[in-house]
């Protein structure tokens, strides 16, 4: 059976974004019921043309995003010197400090969800780890648990 025959596409009736806050829309309205907002954040996929979109039972919709599907609200320290992030949608989040960058507008993001999307730092966020930034000879580094991992500019692979 033809997957796209049992399928809905919702997106042609509501718009639905996401702001570079990691705050949800509708058709301009923001959505604020909690369960609603979870279950969408949940629900985000990205295609393989680099588009967002949810996928809830057959029903689909598109999603456009501002910046990142995610947001970095708060950085927890973790007990053996490792970090964990609190995201937008309440989710905690190990750091891998080797999905971590800084782009050329100075905006810091990281890897999320097991390295499927990208999120970025509030401010914060990035406060909070910066006290794990070291330099060395012009060259910054996040230092945790004794080693050192470079602080690259731009995305690795951008999406």
């Amino acid at each position: 059976m033809n997957e796209n025959a049992t399928n809905f596409d919702a997106s042609p009736y509501i718009k639905l974004f996401i702001d570079k806050e990691g705050r949800w829309f509708q058709n301009g309205a923001e959505i604020i019921h909690p369960g609603i907002y979870r279950l969408f954040c949940d629900s985000l996929e990205q295609t393989p043309d680099g588009q967002y979109r949810i996928k809830i039972g057959r029903e689909t919709c598109k999603v456009e995003v501002e910046d990142a599907p995610f947001v970095v609200k708060a950085i927890r320290d973790g007990v053996d010197g490792s970090l964990s992030l609190l995201l937008n949608d309440g989710a905690t989040d190990e750091f891998d400090p080797n999905g971590f960058w800084i782009a050329a507008d100075g905006v810091p993001y990281c890897r999320v969800k097991g390295g499927r999307f990208r999120a970025r730092f509030s401010r914060p966020a990035y406060y909070a780890l910066a006290q794990y930034v070291v330099e060395d000879n012009g060259a910054y580094y996040l230092e945790l648990k004794a080693k050192r991992y470079v602080i690259r500019r731009e995305s690795p692979a951008h999406d």
